[in-house]
Formats: structure tokens, sequence, C-alpha cells
């Protein structure tokens, strides 16, 4: 019983989609293309995954609160979204206050 725990609970943490409180859920990876309306993401897992944004949707670096003109292709998040019929839409993007090295991606 212990042995399955401890499997689940690795399971979860190494997802780079895990639920995070009711209703919603994290992502991670890193910025690969950035839009007006959506954000796309490389996850951790290699998987492509387009994120809607909208005007609700906040920035924060590691530090501090930011805005959408911080955010930049390369930058590694970790984005609180919640899921429906039409995908994914972000409440919050969490980013590096460290601007992503030219190409990386």
């Amino acid at each position: 019983m212990r042995r399955l725990c401890g499997i689940l609970f690795f399971l979860a943490l190494s997802s780079p989609v895990s639920w995070a409180h009711e209703g919603s859920a994290h992502v991670m990876g890193t910025v690969t293309e950035i839009a007006a309306d959506h954000v796309v993401v490389q996850t951790t897992d290699a998987k492509t995954v387009t994120i809607k944004t909208t005007a609700k949707t906040s920035y924060r670096t590691t530090k501090e609160a930011s805005g959408r003109d911080a955010l930049k292709v390369g930058h590694r998040i970790v984005a609180e979204v919640t899921k429906d019929a039409t995908g994914m839409t972000a409440s919050e993007l969490r980013f590096s206050s460290v601007p992503p090295k030219p190409g990386a991606h």
C-alpha cells in the first residue's frame, strides 16, 4: 500500500499537467509562441498545448506581479488553467524574471 501511494505521488508530481485547485490545473513548459489571445507551450513531456489568455489572466515573475509584455518566447512557465469544452484558459502565468537566452525553446 505504501509503495502504491508513493508511485501515485511521484506520477502526480512528474506530470506536466497537474491538478491544482478544484477545477484548475497547472501546465509547465516553455513558451514557443505568443499571440494576442493565447500562448503555445511545449510541455516538459514534449507535447504542444495552446492556452487561451484573457483580460483576466494575471502575469507574475518569480519576484512580483508583471505584465504580458514581459513574457517572451523561451520563458519557462507554470500556468494555472481551467479546462472546458473549448480548451484551456489561463487564470495566471508565472515565469522567471530573468529573460530567456536567445534561441532558447
